[in-house]
């Protein structure tokens, strides 16, 4: 949690200079549904958010740049079976958890459609860094291992403006995540999965 709370800071800090440019900042839901290692944890989940702050390069504003940020949460339920340890083996019922952030660099080319000031389609890349906390819950104990990797995220959506020149707007996105977190206890090779983003922004123009 502390982690997070440094990196948001960070991106109000980076938002802040941005925010007097052309640009707008962003907050959004993020349903992810992993794709690697189903076996480990198959169904998705709602438990995410993204954060982050893009400013328009040239006077077209069809090219943005700028900082994200997403923090996820799965979780899977396991019914009872022996699990074998270091120390030797138990039975019990237990949890499969991943706590995953991320930060990334990103870019964007847009489509406006229209008179170019209210419908904003886009496809994108993001650059940066994942980590991911895996780990398992049983009764009152924990086993985890916190592991990173270089993340890519290419992704496409559409930015709303809401009426006229109001600074209010909406966005909604889907994207692919892939990383090469990798954890050999819980058999992750690399970390990969898709999401949805729906959310409201900022402009600033």
């Amino acid at each position: 949690m502390r982690t997070i709370k440094f990196i948001l800071i960070l991106v109000a800090f980076a938002a802040a200079p941005a925010l007097a440019q052309e640009s707008y900042l962003y907050f959004s839901w993020d349903y992810t549904q992993p794709l690697t290692n189903k076996s480990w944890i198959s169904g998705g989940t709602a438990r995410g958010a993204k954060a982050g702050v893009r400013k328009f390069i040239g006077q077209e504003r069809r090219f943005s740049a700028g900082v994200d940020f997403n923090w996820n949460y799965l979780q899977e339920y396991k019914p009872t079976e022996t699990v074998q340890t270091s120390t030797g083996a138990f039975t019990t019922d237990y949890f499969n958890n991943i706590a995953s952030i991320a930060l990334v660099a990103s870019g964007q080319y847009y489509f406006p459609l229209g008179n170019k000031e209210h419908f904003f389609p886009y496809a994108g890349l993001g650059m940066g860094a994942n980590r991911n906390r895996y780990s398992q819950s049983y009764n009152i104990y924990q086993d985890s291992e916190t592991k990173y990797g270089f993340l890519v995220r290419p992704e496409a959506g559409i930015l709303v403006r809401l009426g006229g020149r109001r600074r209010w707007g909406a966005m909604a996105a889907v994207h692919y995540d892939y990383s090469t977190n990798k954890n050999a206890t819980y058999d992750y090779n690399s970390y990969s999965a898709v999401g949805f983003q729906l959310g409201v922004m900022i402009w600033q123009w």
